[in-house]
């Protein structure tokens, strides 16, 4: 009888043991940082003479690379990746990038330069916009946001979108990214329904132009961050144009900036800002290489094993011939459509061309 108590007993303890690791494992927190880095590289092939900023994209495009290197960041969200994109993908340290969609006008100009692996990659035009001959031009490129789902840890996710919004500030552009920010929050609320997702790009607004709705469509209704406005504004969102005088101008883009880093957690991922900062990229000269400033943001991330619930199937990008053929010519035929029914007024100067 006490040998049948015994190995009872030892049968118990074995169970007891294996059992452990279980419930440990299912509390278990892991965390760790992102480093994202935001830029507009102002790749529109235009030579200086005929650019408002006075630059040569090419001869900027060649140094740029070096100055993102130095940041180190684990992802590199770009806009205005257009027509010296090989430039800048043999000069970026990344092992993952995503596939270039073109020049203009068949490109978005928004791509991946990333040191973590990239999935479900997924390219979504505006489907409004504003501006031919002027205005931006924003209707003789398909602008819109990219999507793409991060591992930041072995069989984790962060989904990360980077957006390129209707650019000016006439009603009309601020109009057509009203509609840009809905089109954008309602796929984020059903592909990324339940996961931690980080939104950064040029937003082409600010928070203190309330008629765009920044702060109204991503802050208040869909409950994201920005990390700028957490780290460097006390987390205040009501941004005026008194404000100015606080943050001065000196170069446009290092306050209120329209770049921004949203974040939002979700599914077992909470990510929360530890540091970010503007930086004016210039060259040997001192002369700015975009008429952006870079963003760069650290984001800590918690990952709770036990409240990770995903379902989804991850897929790596694969170019595919075709389908980018037709993408190709359907943005050829529909430039060159607006081309046509707008050049009249371009000939008659009631439209001043505008390129930049």
């Amino acid at each position: 009888m006490k040998r049948k108590l015994t190995a009872l007993f030892l049968c118990a303890i074995l169970v007891l043991c294996t059992a452990l690791p279980v419930v440990f494992a299912e509390g278990e927190t892991e965390t760790g940082t992102l480093k994202i880095l935001n830029y507009n590289v102002d790749g529109l092939p235009l030579p200086a003479f005929l650019s408002s900023t006075g630059r040569d994209p090419l001869a900027c495009s060649k140094q740029i690379p070096a100055k993102l290197n130095a940041f180190e960041a684990d992802i590199i969200a770009v806009q205005e990746d257009f027509n010296f994109h090989t430039i800048l993908k043999n000069g970026i340290d990344a092992k993952y990038t995503t596939y270039h969609s073109g020049g203009i006008p068949f490109g978005d100009g928004l791509n991946y330069y990333s040191n973590l692996p990239l999935f479900n990659v997924t390219r979504v035009p505006w489907e409004t916009a504003y501006g031919v001959f002027d205005a931006g031009s924003d209707e003789l490129t398909p602008k819109g946001f990219l999507c793409s789902s991060v591992e930041i840890a072995d069989g984790v996710f962060v989904d990360v979108y980077d957006m390129h919004a209707d650019a000016y500030g006439a009603p009309p552009n601020a109009a057509a990214r009203v509609e840009q920010y809905k089109q954008m929050i309602a796929f984020i609320e059903d592909y990324s329904k339940d996961h931690a997702v980080i939104v950064t790009g040029d937003t082409n607004t600010r928070f203190m132009h309330t008629e765009s709705e920044l702060k109204k469509q991503f802050i208040d209704e869909a409950g994201f961050k920005e990390a700028w406005v957490e780290l460097c504004n006390d987390g205040n969102y009501d941004i005026t144009y008194a404000d100015n005088e606080k943050w001065g101008t000196e170069y446009w883009g290092i306050w209120d900036s329209v770049e921004k880093v949203f974040y939002r957690s979700g599914g077992g991922v909470t990510l929360e800002a530890a540091d970010h900062e503007f930086v004016l990229l210039t060259d040997e000269n001192g002369s700015p290489l975009s008429d952006h400033s870079a963003e760069f943001a650290t984001l800590t991330y918690t990952i709770d094993r036990g409240m990770l619930n995903d379902s989804r199937t991850y897929e790596k990008e694969h170019i595919k011939p075709i389908s980018l053929l037709i993408h190709h010519i359907r943005y050829f035929l529909k430039a060159l459509d607006l081309v046509i029914n707008e050049l009249p007024k371009v000939l008659s100067g009631e439209i001043k061309i505008s390129f930049k």
